[in-house]
């Protein structure tokens, strides 16, 4: 698992998963990403690589983000397994407004059930050795898996 940002990549990411669609916070200053506050930008995007392209937005590589210096943070995901679906999601994301993005970075993490279609959202289940572990579960046929990316 490696960590980028505020988030944690499992390795099994690309054997589930082609894309993901993601939303990024860009504060204008370091002390605006320490204290939180309402002073940044939503940034949205898709990739089929996470780990380096969240990796490019923290060394300031990619042309939109760098103005913000590397003061990111990743607010919301959305897996997918086909680059249509990914892109169409992305397109329909960059239409919300802020409060809308807002709304969606709570939940931190979706995705598109396998089996059913419906909506996955992220949640904890308690293991038998009482270990937190953090699913996606549909919201249909409620089939889970484990997320493979953590906040």
């Amino acid at each position: 698992m490696k960590k980028i940002a505020n988030v944690s990549i499992n390795s099994e990411f690309a054997d589930n998963y082609d894309s993901c669609v993601y939303m990024l916070k860009c504060y204008k200053n370091k002390k605006a990403l320490e204290e939180k506050n309402g002073d940044f930008l939503y940034y949205t995007d898709m990739t089929k690589d996470p780990e380096t392209r969240l990796e490019e937005h923290i060394k300031k590589q990619d042309i939109y983000t760098k103005r913000f210096k590397g003061n990111i943070e990743v607010s919301y995901v959305e897996l997918y397994k086909d680059l249509v679906s990914a892109q169409k999601r992305k397109e329909q994301l960059k239409k919300l407004r802020r409060e809308e993005k807002g709304s969606l970075a709570n939940k931190k993490i979706a995705g598109v059930c396998d089996k059913c279609h419906d909506e996955m959202i992220k949640t904890v289940m308690i293991d038998n050795k009482g270990k937190r572990r953090e699913i996606l579960q549909c919201t249909g046929c409620k089939f889970w898996k484990f997320s493979p990316i953590k906040f």
